[in-house]
């Protein structure tokens, strides 16, 4: 593709973070999608990334159409800057593409001792309740929380039932999803992974009414909305008056609580206690699930995954 150096290895890590994670359908699988983006013109290889408007606690940063997993991690930089300034720092991005895994950025924040937030819009595949029209993508939302002698809080999850990687794994191995996944175009339940393909669509967490897709539908329209990725970068419209090529549109939250952050350490690190010593989870779960290969490290994340 013709990245500089610096950037490929950006991006490698970014993706790898994702593997080692666990999140397979987020990590080196997806190298050959960005390929085909750019093979495709819509990823610049040797993006020219600037900060378009700033004040001392916000930006807007264009990414000039680059890879999102170098421009991710740059706009999450210029959010730390700005929170170890004054205390907090909002950015948001536009012009950019795929970024891999939420979690990742917002964990940026973590070694500052600050609390990270990274969402994003996507491509419109997932029909809000009750449509049958893809209008959201599966704007994930992601939050790294610092704690002290405990590790981490980390939460990371597409607003769907399923991310669309999930889908392509599925794919691979010719398997059929769960039911609750993805309904086809007329708005009937599926189990095909190939739905997508054939005018179907991806579906809000929580599947149906009854489970609670409204909230999904909800977590999924904030992402994309208002004050976030869509207002502040203008990355996006209605998925029915959206310009082609579809860009992304990121934002990026860190907070710096200075004078209470021993404070949230202990509070973070009471909850965490709490919660090993309760009486769940069921017999062969564990109740923290640490990063893929950490082994018992106990500063590995405690975590939700993704998807």
């Amino acid at each position: 593709m013709g990245c500089k150096a610096e950037d490929a290895a950006t991006a490698t890590k970014v993706l790898l973070s994702a593997d080692l994670r666990g999140i397979d359908s987020h990590g080196i699988a997806r190298l050959t999608g960005y390929v085909r983006l750019w093979e495709a013109k819509r990823i610049n290889a040797t993006p020219s990334i600037k900060i378009v408007h700033e004040t001392p606690s916000t930006a807007v940063v264009d990414g000039d159409a680059g890879l999102g997993l170098v421009v991710a991690p740059f706009a999450m930089q210029v959010a730390i800057e700005k929170a170890k300034n004054v205390g907090t720092g909002w950015v948001s991005v536009r012009n950019s593409n795929h970024f891999g895994i939420a979690g990742c950025h917002a964990m940026m924040a973590l070694p500052h001792d600050m609390i990270g937030m990274a969402m994003t819009n996507a491509s419109a595949l997932v029909a809000p309740t009750f449509s049958i029209e893809r209008m959201l993508g599966t704007n994930p939302i992601a939050v790294a929380i610092p704690a002290g002698s405990q590790p981490p809080f980390v939460a990371d999850f597409a607003t769907t039932t399923a991310a669309n990687g999930k889908l392509e794994i599925l794919q691979r191995k010719n398997a059929a999803t769960p039911v609750g996944w993805v309904q086809d175009n007329d708005g009937n339940e599926s189990t095909d992974a190939n739905e997508l393909k054939h005018g179907g669509a991806l579906l809000p967490l929580g599947s149906d009414r009854e489970h609670g897709s409204h909230k999904g539908y909800a977590l999924g329209s904030i992402a994309m909305g208002a004050p976030l990725p869509r207002i502040c970068s203008y990355a996006t419209k209605h998925a029915g008056l959206r310009p082609r090529p579809f860009l992304w549109g990121y934002a990026y939250r860190c907070l710096s609580p200075r004078r209470g952050i021993q404070t949230a350490h202990g509070q973070l690190d009471r909850t965490v206690q709490g919660c090993e010593t309760r009486p769940w989870p069921r017999p062969g779960f564990n109740s923290r699930r640490p990063r893929a290969g950490n082994g018992n490290n106990k500063n590995a994340p405690w975590d939700s995954g993704c998807g």
